[in-house]
């Protein structure tokens, strides 16, 4: 068994050439290898059991001989891909499980398989071009470009990637190089491999938004390795709404993805005592700027999809209101359309980049180099965390009602925070305490949600001007005004429900 770690990109065809032209390229290559056409066959049961469990089992076909490959679910960070694998040769065109040394890995495909039987699912044929580099900090790696395709019964999909594996050396040089590469190439990250890529293909699954899905916790964790696996669930979150928001067929994918990034700060500013102060500062600072960006979209989808349908639904034939849907329809066109390109952005690349090397510095750090304070346990940290964020989350929401918007505003975001500490440490204590408390907070945010977007409304309207008179912004207004008093009077009742709900640390 082996530790593959590797850092996958894509690239455009139309670059290729000049990526293999650079000088860059050519300073650091150590040897250079021939070119191979690699036939590869994955395979799973019928009910793709093997692809449930994160397991890939494939045959390739180099030359005159087969290779069987086996690898079990890693992990992704920022678009480094660190599996366990297992390889052995075979004489013939078959799976062989008896040649597999690693017992766990027996029983374990044993488990899964349960009898099943293993078939076909999708084929990959691409031309790799390798050479090895030594990196400037003495790292070597295989540099690997890949070309061809994936192909599941008549659907096809192509394959354009390269692939920079480690042979010896730290996974941080590869950032450091891809960071170079990309002052003259357009080469993007790639959160999915080939297999991903083509069980999706051969079960034709077509992309969804995804949300945040909960870090696993251990209670003996150190607060720097307890924010490594926040942070990397985070980074999971967003990368995996990234294609749909480029897309921008469903406006649920940025919301999505900017729900990653508020995640993300949120976990930088509770662990902000254990990480470095300065790397993290330039981090946060991107976030924010990607942030800013998709936030004045997300404020428009929110009006165009919600607040303005059941008014126009109540005056069907008000010309005024069909022009205000349409003036912010192309406000809207155009703000996605800058969040779009943010996305794609060298900028954005580079944002990833960053996040991803200190990511994967801090998790490969010993233990016991870490200073004193990182003794602490991450139970006892998450403890007193959310006993902290708890306490200012009450004193900023007495007298809700009295408040103004702007200071119901900003109790919505204490609460965000409270209720993301929630989700993230909630795996370290028992799930029939943290759900109801969870819940109750949610409730309340949500109100507080339904306010602000009231008052962001205004502030859309009062923006609009219409050639026709101002009937058409008064309905608007009334209507959001009277919508926003109907949930003020429910927000007492979800913050007593909210005070009453017993802490689950």
């Amino acid at each position: 068994m082996s530790n593959e770690i590797e850092l996958k990109l894509q690239i455009a065809e139309r670059d290729v050439w000049r990526l293999l032209r650079l000088p860059l390229l050519n300073s650091v290559t150590l040897k250079k290898l021939s070119s191979q056409r690699l036939l590869n066959t994955y395979y799973d049961t019928a009910d793709h059991r093997l692809r449930d469990r994160g397991i890939a089992v494939r045959l390739r076909q180099t030359g005159g001989k087969w290779l069987q490959t086996i690898k079990t679910e890693g992990r992704v960070i920022a678009g480094l891909h660190e599996r366990p694998e297992w390889e052995s040769e075979t004489t013939r065109n078959t799976l062989d499980f008896s040649r597999l040394e690693d017992e766990k890995l027996k029983s374990l495909l044993e488990k899964t398989l349960d009898g099943a039987a293993l078939q076909p699912a999708f084929t990959t044929d691409f031309t790799r071009l390798s050479r090895v580099l030594q990196l400037s900090d003495g790292t070597q790696c295989e540099f690997a470009l890949d070309r061809g395709k994936i192909i599941a019964g008549s659907n096809e999909a192509l394959i354009s990637e390269l692939e920079l594996e480690i042979i010896v050396g730290e996974p941080a040089a590869l950032f450091d190089f891809v960071r170079a590469l990309l002052e003259h190439v357009s080469v993007t990250l790639a959160h999915e491999s080939k297999a991903a890529r083509g069980f999706a293909l051969a079960l034709g699954a077509g992309s969804k938004p995804v949300k945040a899905k909960p870090a696993i916790l251990d209670k003996h964790m150190s607060p720097q390795q307890g924010f490594v696996a926040i942070a990397t669930a985070c980074m999971e979150h967003l990368t995996a709404n990234e294609v749909g928001c480029v897309a921008g067929d469903d406006s649920e994918y940025l919301h999505q993805l900017r729900v990653a990034i508020r995640r993300l700060r949120t976990a930088i500013r509770l662990f902000s005592d254990h990480l470095d102060a300065a790397k993290i500062a330039a981090i946060v600072e991107e976030l924010r700027w990607l942030g800013g960006q998709l936030g004045t979209t997300r404020d428009l989808d929110v009006f165009l999809e919600e607040t303005l349908p059941p008014v126009i639904a109540a005056w069907p034939s008000h010309s005024g209101l069909a022009q205000i849907r349409d003036r912010i329809a192309v406000q809207r066109a155009a703000a996605n359309a800058a969040s779009r390109a943010a996305i794609r952005s060298t900028r954005y690349q580079r944002m990833l980049l960053d996040i991803g090397a200190s990511l994967v510095a801090m998790s490969y750090q010993a233990s016991d180099a870490r200073d004193a304070v990182e003794a602490i346990k991450l139970s006892d940290f998450a403890r007193a965390a959310l006993k902290h964020h708890r306490k200012q989350l009450i004193r900023r929401a007495q007298h809700l009602l009295e408040l103004s918007p702007e200071e119901r505003h900003r109790v919505r975001i204490i609460g965000k925070r409270l209720r993301y500490a929630a989700e993230f440490f909630s795996s370290l204590f028992p799930a029939k305490r943290s759900k109801p408390y969870i819940q109750e907070l949610a409730n309340l945010q949500g109100i507080l949600g339904v306010l602000n977007d009231a008052a962001t409304t205004r502030t859309i309207l009062s923006q609009v001007l219409d050639e026709n008179g101002n009937e058409a912004l008064a309905i608007m207004q009334a209507w959001v005004l009277g919508e926003g008093h109907g949930h003020l009077a429910h927000l007492p009742q979800a913050h007593n429900r909210f005070l009453r709900q017993p802490t689950f640390w």
